[in-house]
């Protein structure tokens, strides 16, 4: 897997000489340099992270850099094979020569991108010149400077289709093509849409874009980012979500009307309420729908699926993260379990459910109705009771999560979600 690494890297040529010493009719055409190639080491490099730890680009067997000069219009191909790149095709120049190198290629399609968090590097587009003319017969030293930035897309809306396509000036975006004049890449561009990443579903995706140039950024017709005429910083990286991930929507609660906060914790998931309701109901209550629930027709109970995904925790009672961390904190008065959103768009949003009124500093402990009948096959007595979400441990840790048993007749609490 490639990964982005800001240090010094080196591509060599295999220095040959491509002449025959029974042949004295024809001039000694040199074929090989060695070039040094450094990435520039600047405060606007990214900083690309996510739940695998900070991304560091590195150089992969079969990797490629294309490599010319102004006095040819070719390219010589440089690979990797695995511990220098190397091209038996590379000529010096007759006469000094402006060169420049390009990652990792003449050309880069930015469309249908995977989206996937390691292929970005297959299109992070690279590109710089030596200082002065040469010939390369003294070899090549180029610094190399990020030319592409990289949108970390979050789909928010669960079964919402992400359709992302990016216009700049000249049209829709496709990709990057070397120019030696600027030892950058000019932009490709359609005057068809063209869709540089398409999924049918919310999370979170990484796409390469052109740097440095006015860019609007669309979700299909939904535009959710524009930029100013200097476009974006080339070698950094931008969120941008597709929709909301915490708001306000209106709750009926004894024929009034008023309105409740919601917060989302991760891609795709339940918003919920940011409070419980006010009064500890029965599973009968908790799973009517529609105007006769007890926060009206816009809000649920959620169903064990939508409370199975915060975090885990191990035999040894270390917690592992899904969606959310999770700690039991004292607030208000009272004890519960503050949870955290660890995606990216998601770092800043909390969600704290209550413990019990019983609860004490060394055990919290709570339990929340879900939608959905109790089942297990290894006891059939409890068919009939009703799913409940708990959790337990103390100000130290969570040692308990998971889901019970409860009486269908108990009072019980219960966070309501969006029904939308």
């Amino acid at each position: 897997m490639k990964k982005i690494l800001y240090s010094v890297f080196m591509l060599a040529t295999m220095v040959l000489a491509a002449c025959s010493s029974d042949d004295t009719t024809e001039p000694v055409v040199k074929r090989g340099m060695v070039l040094k190639a450094n990435v520039e080491d600047t405060d606007t490099r990214a900083t690309i992270t996510d739940n695998e730890g900070k991304w560091k680009f590195a150089f992969a067997t079969n990797d490629e850099v294309k490599v010319g000069n102004d006095k040819v219009e070719s390219y010589y191909t440089f690979t990797n094979d695995g511990t220098v790149f190397a091209s038996t095709d590379a000529k010096q120049t007759a006469e000094a020569a402006n060169w420049c190198a390009f990652f990792p290629g003449e050309t880069i399609d930015l469309r249908n991108q995977s989206g996937k968090f390691a292929d970005v590097a297959n299109k992070y587009a690279l590109a710089g010149a030596t200082a002065t003319p040469t010939t390369g017969s003294d070899g090549l030293t180029v610094t190399m400077k990020a030319k592409a930035a990289v949108l970390c897309i979050v789909g928010v809306d669960k079964g919402d289709c992400l359709d992302i396509n990016v216009q700049t000036d000249g049209g829709y975006v496709s990709g990057l093509v070397a120019d030696k004049k600027t030892a950058g890449f000019s932009v490709q561009t359609s005057t068809a849409k063209v869709s540089l990443l398409s999924t049918p579903d919310a999370g979170v995706y990484y796409v390469v874009v052109p740097a440095g140039v006015k860019l609007s950024v669309y979700n299909g017709t939904t535009l959710i980012k524009a930029t100013k005429a200097g476009g974006l910083t080339a070698g950094k990286y931008y969120t941008l979500l597709t929709g909301k991930t915490t708001d306000k929507e209106y709750a009926t609660i004894n024929g009034e009307k008023v309105e409740k906060e919601w917060v989302q914790l991760w891609p795709g998931g339940p918003k919920f309420a940011k409070e419980n309701v006010a009064e500890k109901i029965d599973f009968t209550e908790a799973c009517k729908t529609g105007d006769a629930y007890v926060w009206g027709k816009n809000w649920r109970t959620p169903t064990k699926d939508e409370l199975n995904k915060f975090f885990t925790i191990d035999g040894n009672y270390v917690l592992n993260p899904i969606n959310t961390t999770g700690v039991l904190i004292e607030k208000n008065g009272g004890y519960g379990l503050l949870l955290t959103g660890v995606k990216p768009g998601y770092t800043g949003n909390t969600l704290f459910l209550p413990a019990g009124s019983d609860s004490e500093s060394h055990h919290i402990y709570s339990l929340y109705l879900t939608s959905e009948y109790y089942s297990n096959d290894s006891n059939h007595s409890h068919d009939s009771d009703a799913q409940a979400f708990y959790y337990m441990g103390n100000l130290e840790m969570v040692y308990g999560i998971g889901f019970s048993f409860q009486s269908t007749v108990t009072p019980c609490m219960v966070r309501p979600v969006l029904a939308k």
